[in-house]
């Protein structure tokens, strides 16, 4: 038992002793490794530092001979770290091929293809909103300040970014519509500076005087604020329905200088005060049928008969 104990520690002993000689082998074969690479690896950033600088020139003539195109700012400069990037990742490839020289471009790509499936359909929405992005300011259909009608949804245009338009409503409050929905949805576009045509929609009783009526909503809109003379508020009967006899109202507003919501409602209560101080009634907008006292009267001897 003894004579095993001194064996034991005899080995322990011999193989610490080795231990400066290994670490000094392993720490040669790694610096005649990194010798051998060397220049491999000097070549590959030089290849790197070939491409990087590459990028920036062509970023530099992108964005000298883009000025004199009627391109956005926020497009030019966004196309312009585009071209960068992706120079900068071809260089990096590029790199990897010359230090290891079993590396490649074809196998990466190969290995990356269904993970690339995997992360297209995941952020296939955030994809559709960029490159919507892109091409509403490449072709620019409408800018910051035009007033636009999209679904639900109406507003001036406050801001276009890459992945959505920011729309300032007439009540104040804004809204982020994707680009996806921008440029996939059929859109109403006035532009900035024009006159923005209002309607109302009024129903008045059959005893009214039409034209008694129309004379008054003529007055309300020549004397109300923020409505435009040119072309001229008109009032026309649209229908004779069984609810009562339906007008139309339009007139123009400036949008710059006026929030179409407050000019409707000042336009509507005026009205709608003056029609009633002249005796005129309106009619809500519902299905409902009002009977006159002589009809109803003739319609329950109908019935009892």
């Amino acid at each position: 038992m003894l004579q095993e104990n001194t064996n034991t520690a005899a080995k322990v002993v011999e193989n610490a002793a080795e231990i400066p000689s290994v670490t000094y082998q392993s720490v040669s074969n790694l610096a005649e490794a990194f010798t051998a690479y060397s220049p491999k690896i000097l070549a590959g950033i030089f290849v790197l530092a070939i491409f990087w600088i590459a990028g920036k020139i062509l970023k530099f003539i992108f964005l000298s001979t883009s000025k004199k195109a009627n391109l956005d700012t926020r497009l030019r400069v966004l196309i312009s770290r585009l071209l960068v990037f992706a120079i900068s990742i071809l260089g990096v490839f590029t790199a990897l091929t010359v230090i290891i020289p079993n590396f490649s471009f074809g196998d990466l790509v190969a290995g990356l293809g269904f993970t690339s499936f995997i992360i297209g359909f995941a952020t296939k929405d955030i994809l559709n909103n960029f490159l919507s992005g892109i091409l509403v300011l490449w072709q620019q259909p409408y800018k910051v300040g035009d007033y636009i009608f999209v679904n639900d949804n109406q507003g001036a245009v406050e801001h276009i970014g890459v992945r959505a338009t920011r729309l300032r409503m007439d009540d104040g409050e804004r809204i982020l519509i994707p680009n996806g929905e921008m440029y996939s949805r059929s859109l109403i576009i006035r532009d900035a500076g024009t006159q923005r045509r209002m309607n109302l929609k009024i129903s008045t009783s059959y005893k009214a005087s039409i034209k008694e009526t129309k004379e008054i909503i003529q007055k309300v809109l020549f004397e109300a604020e923020g409505v435009d003379n040119s072309p001229n508020p008109d009032v026309y009967v649209t229908d004779l329905a069984s609810d009562g006899v339906n007008l139309s109202v339009y007139f123009w507003i400036d949008t710059d200088k006026n929030s179409p919501i407050k000019v409707f409602d000042n336009i509507t209560t005026n009205i709608k005060e003056l029609l009633n101080n002249s005796g005129i009634t309106l009619y809500p907008p519902t299905v409902a049928v009002l009977k006159e006292k002589e009809n109803l009267k003739l319609i329950n001897e109908e019935e009892s008969l």
